[in-house]
């Protein structure tokens, strides 16, 4: 169907070349239609980023949500292979969704900031909520559910930054250390 075709070429134009360097005549020609037939799908550029941007928030959300369901006795490997997984989302290139989040929520276009920060911050503080909810069905840790929650947060932002702005390597360079010095901060 032509609408998702269209949808993934911008998807991975807006991912590649950011908001303002995308434009519709590059999606269409892409996708091999005229781009005026974009405008029978999407009212212009902001439309179509916007209804990308929703569908990638709740696909990505639905990744969340499955994962958390499956509950892990030990929760510094459960959380350690959530980083390892939204990793791994970042690097498929044929997806695009985690390049979206990460470069859309850090870098959002000027004139669609407000709404783009809040829909991204829902989705992080969704997030937020499941590692949360990991950390009180852990009795070991269930006091420290609030600030594990937040160094947790500030370390997934940081690991983020590393790879949206250092690539792979940087992600693994911080990732250990960071980790071990995270973990160990919540066993004192």
């Amino acid at each position: 169907m032509k609408i998702n075709q269209i949808k993934q070429a911008a998807l991975l134009h807006f991912v590649e070349k950011g908001y303002e360097g995308t434009s519709l005549s590059d999606i269409a020609e892409e996708v091999g239609i005229k781009k005026q037939s974009i405008y029978s799908h999407f009212k212009n550029k902001d439309d179509l980023f916007l209804a990308i941007m929703n569908q990638v928030i709740e696909k990505e959300t639905q990744f969340l949500n499955q994962f958390f369901t499956h509950s892990h006795p030990d929760l510094q490997e459960h959380l350690k292979i959530m980083v390892l997984y939204l990793k791994e989302r970042f690097l498929r290139n044929e997806e695009g969704n985690m390049k979206f989040v990460l470069r859309m929520a850090f870098m959002p276009p000027l004139h669609l900031k407000e709404e783009v920060v809040t829909s991204f911050n829902l989705y992080f503080l969704g997030l937020e909520n499941m590692v949360k909810q990991s950390f009180l069905n852990t009795t070991k840790f269930s006091h420290k559910a609030s600030e594990g929650t937040l160094a947790f947060m500030t370390l997934l932002d940081g690991l983020f930054v590393a790879l949206l702005y250092g690539g792979i390597e940087r992600f693994e360079q911080k990732f250990p250390v960071s980790w071990e010095i995270f973990w160990n901060g919540l066993r004192k």
